[in-house]
């Protein structure tokens, strides 16, 4: 689709379908009153590079930015889904979809939906300032299971509610992740409060979400404005050294780590945070 604005409510019934929008930041389409602006019941659907908004109506939280009703391995990715007076994107008993690097704000319901929907997989999305008064989430899992969730970003009043059992961390895996980190794990939560010891970017302690007892069990930890403080407690400390050193050892690429700026962590990395930390001065 061509950059522009659209006024419309997309219902799309026929599989196999790809609509492919420019990008977000050219393309929009808003909902006329009463609707979803992107409504999806059948299977094989792609939509992606869309800035979708404006979704209203009676009907209120029922309608959403993107809603899939009944639908099957769909790739919803690098859209845009704000200021929707119901969720972003919505999944009703839809399963086997994967979203993909969507952003969900501002949404006067919860920035992602899924009801009665399993083996989905949400990866690189973001959600944030989504409303809270009415009790909504930046993500909500209700009568949901089986779905993966990691590597997604979430900043709201309240973060997630998950009443199925759901996955929300993947194994630690060497990459670059959604907060600049060097593994992949799990997701950023704004309200985490555990730290990062080993300096690896993943937090010390589990992540409860509300709900039924699930955790995300490898929560993302931004690294530190500290240069060399590898460990995210805000100082540079004896501690922090003995990360580097230990990279230096494994050969194990860390870019926090390489304080000397040569490319690579070696000994000389971890000399220089010792020292930093015992002169008490910045690298």
């Amino acid at each position: 689709m061509k950059a522009g604005d659209y006024n419309e409510n997309v219902e799309i019934a026929t599989a196999y379908l790809t609509l492919a929008g420019k990008g977000a930041d050219v393309v929009t389409v808003t909902a006329a009153s009463d609707d979803h602006v992107f409504e999806v019941t059948d299977n094989h659907v792609n939509i992606s590079g869309f800035n979708v908004a404006g979704a209203t109506g009676a009907t209120g939280i029922s309608n959403a930015g993107i809603y899939l009703k009944g639908a099957g391995h769909c790739n919803i990715s690098d859209n845009n889904c704000s200021y929707n007076d119901g969720n972003g994107i919505y999944l009703d008993s839809s399963s086997n979809n994967t979203l993909l690097n969507n952003t969900a704000s501002n949404n006067e319901g919860d920035g992602i939906y899924l009801d009665s929907s399993s083996n989905n997989t949400l990866l690189n999305n973001t959600a944030s300032n989504n409303e809270y008064d009415g009790g909504y989430y930046g993500i909500e899992l209700y009568d949901s299971s089986d779905n993966l969730i990691y590597n997604n970003y979430f900043d709201n009043t309240n973060n997630a509610y998950d009443n199925g059992v759901n996955t929300w961390n993947t194994t630690k895996t060497p990459g670059l992740n959604i907060i600049g980190g060097s593994f992949i794990g799990g997701n950023y939560w704004s309200d985490y409060k555990g730290n990062d010891p080993d300096g690896d970017g993943l937090g010390n302690m589990s992540y409860s979400i509300d709900g039924d007892g699930n955790s995300d069990y490898h929560p993302l930890c931004p690294p530190s404005s500290v240069k060399g403080d590898l460990n995210g407690d805000g100082t540079l400390t004896p501690a922090d050294a003995a990360i580097a050193l230990r990279l230096a050892v494994t050969g194990a690429c860390d870019d926090a780590a390489d304080v000397s700026g040569d490319g690579t962590v070696t000994s000389l990395d971890a000399l220089m945070i010792l020292q930093a930390a015992a002169d008490m001065v910045e690298l």
